[in-house]
């Protein structure tokens, strides 16, 4: 007996000792207690909408849109057609789009629900897109140009032909308050490859 409360006793003292420190690490690390007053103020102040929110306004309304997709950059691309419309929701934080179309038989119906925004937190443009055709998330981080007309992303996405996240890039041009034009591409190896083109004129 005496034997096993010696083997116990040391392990018990660690385990106690482990506890301690886990307690005492937890407080040092706890979160001070948050005034309510001041975290509303600061939701309020970081959920405002603001000029770079008001740049985004040009792509608002209703659009008809062809779509050129490059399979193989020797080949013609693959064209379609459809509509586009975009809103603002949750008090003009977001632009909410959604599209409707053909695939690319030109029989199927396609149809897409995008999120675009400005991350006041993070400085920079956001963009989530889901579509018909796919279960994944479209997921892109950007700027704009000095003069607001043209707007770059960073994107990432799952890819079923590679069966791999891809990387790549998005332009959104809006060269006048009728048209506005989107180009994808995609990083393969160390080249970008360009992979669609939308043209948008308004209705």
């Amino acid at each position: 007996m005496r034997t096993l409360l010696k083997a116990v006793c040391p392990v018990a003292a660690l385990l106690s000792l482990a506890l301690v420190s886990a307690r005492t690490v937890q407080a040092e690390d706890a979160p001070a207690a948050i005034n309510p007053a001041d975290f509303m103020k600061a939701m309020a102040e970081a959920g405002k909408p603001g000029a770079e929110h008001a740049r985004l306004e040009p792509l608002v309304g209703n659009w008809d849109y062809t779509a050129k997709f490059w399979m193989d950059p020797n080949q013609p691309p693959v064209e379609t057609q459809g509509t586009i419309e975009r809103k603002w929701i949750l008090g003009n934080r977001f632009l909410e789009e959604k599209i409707q179309g053909s695939s690319f038989d030109g029989q199927s119906k396609f149809e897409g629900i995008g999120l675009v925004g400005y991350d006041n937190g993070l400085k920079k443009y956001t963009s989530n897109f889901a579509c018909s055709m796919g279960t994944g998330v479209c997921k892109g981080v950007g700027t704009a140009n000095e003069k607001g007309d043209t707007f770059t992303f960073k994107t990432e996405s799952y890819c079923p032909v590679f069966q791999k996240t891809m990387h790549g890039r998005e332009v959104v041009r809006i060269e006048s308050n009728d048209k506005i034009v989107f180009e994808s591409y995609m990083t393969m190896g160390d080249q970008e490859v360009k992979m669609m083109e939308i043209t948008t004129p308004r209705k």
